[in-house]
């Protein structure tokens, strides 16, 4: 991690930041070694299925791992022995491996070809695949390469957190909150496919479908889930975990209306990922939402002809762009966003049953998470 991904916090924080990212990284490799090893005694090629996960792992900020550390130390009201250290480290690992897992699909899902400024996993497989001479479709092997490490992922994270000691009470409590958590990502990603076919009919409309996959979705395992597996796994009460639940909602939808903007606003080389490719994915976000609430008949007609057609030129997707922004949806995306960032922060300065190096740790990763003002400058 670099300096540019740190939370500006003051020194203490810095430090017991640092040593919870230095203690995932060496938990990750650590049990993608041993994982290699497993691997060996199978083949030499399912060996390299551990090194290619530690390889897609380089590059994340650790946003989730650090949400999980961050709800701990807030709940246990002190700074964290090594011990307590470690089991929330390896419960942010684990977490880490889901998120891997979900990215991997996510992109087979979205024919996203880059992610964190590489090639996709699947993009990947298929040119090794073509570089090695392989017989058969590259394209359907990257796939099926990517489906398979992404259940390998789901499965070792699986086995991280089964090991993970402390009190019975909290280990239990924790691993509920985990397993809620994959759960309930799957269950947002299929809300996510629904809405893109125009099926999630139990919604009111358009808008409110698109912050239900945000509700089910991202928020669960970007802040929520994180949050309340470090906090139960340090004893937290239930009134401590409802207080995390209510802020990390405001927090993740702020995250995650935040990373919908990056694809009109952003700038590529800072977000790893194409300009304009939830306009070709046809991503029935919040912001689309508000565009076509708005728009007069052209522009619905505009939307309708380009957003979801794989073949859009860069002209028609800036003239979606063009119209998110002169339709004030994306100042009222970005007034949300800050709306929520705000609520949340009330909530963490109101939440006296929280320590507070916790809670200034939890603020500055919601600052980090929910920033607007360094692409709307």
């Amino acid at each position: 991690m670099t300096s540019a991904d740190t939370p500006p916090v003051d020194a203490p924080l810095h430090d017991l930041d640092d040593r919870l990212v230095a203690r995932v990284a060496e938990i990750t490799r650590d049990e993608l070694a041993e994982r290699h090893h497993q691997q060996s005694a199978i083949s030499p090629e399912t060996a390299e299925l551990a090194d290619r996960l530690l390889e897609y792992l380089e590059g994340g900020k650790l946003l989730r791992p650090r949400f999980c550390f961050w709800g701990g130390v807030a709940a246990l009201g002190q700074e964290p022995s090594e011990a307590q250290i470690d089991a929330l480290a390896r419960y942010g690992a684990a977490i880490e491996l889901v998120q891997a897992a979900a990215l991997m699909h996510d992109d087979v899902i979205d024919h996203s070809p880059v992610r964190r400024g590489r090639p996709a996993l699947h993009i990947q497989a298929g040119r090794r695949h073509r570089e090695a001479g392989l017989s058969g479709s590259a394209e359907d092997y990257g796939i099926a390469v990517a489906i398979v490490l992404g259940d390998l992922a789901l499965s070792w994270a699986e086995q991280i957190a089964a090991g993970i000691e402390g009190e019975p009470g909290a280990v239990a409590a924790a691993r509920r909150e985990f397993d809620a958590l994959r759960t309930e990502v799957m269950s947002g990603q299929f809300l996510d496919i629904l809405h893109q076919a125009g099926g999630f009919s139990s919604a009111d409309d358009a808008e409110q479908a698109a912050f239900s996959v945000i509700r089910w979705k991202t928020v669960p395992y970007t802040v929520l889930r994180p949050v309340r597996i470090g906090a139960a796994l340090m004893g937290g009460s239930e009134e401590a975990l409802e207080t995390l639940s209510n802020w990390a909602v405001e927090v993740g939808t702020a995250f995650q209306l935040r990373d919908d903007l990056l694809s009109v606003v952003g700038d590529q080389h800072e977000t790893g990922k194409p300009i304009g490719g939830d306009i070709i994915e046809g991503k029935r976000t919040v912001l689309l939402a508000r565009t076509e609430a708005a728009a007069g008949a052209d522009g619905r007609a505009l939307l309708a002809a380009i957003v979801g057609r794989a073949g859009s030129s860069a002209q028609e997707i800036t003239a979606v762009h063009d119209l998110m922004v002169s339709t004030g949806a994306v100042e009222s995306v970005v007034q949300e966003i800050r709306n929520r960032a705000e609520q949340g922060r009330t909530l963490l300065a109101e939440a006296s049953m929280l320590g507070g190096t916790g809670r200034a740790g939890l603020g500055a990763l919601a600052a980090l998470a929910t920033d607007v003002e360094s692409f709307t400058a």
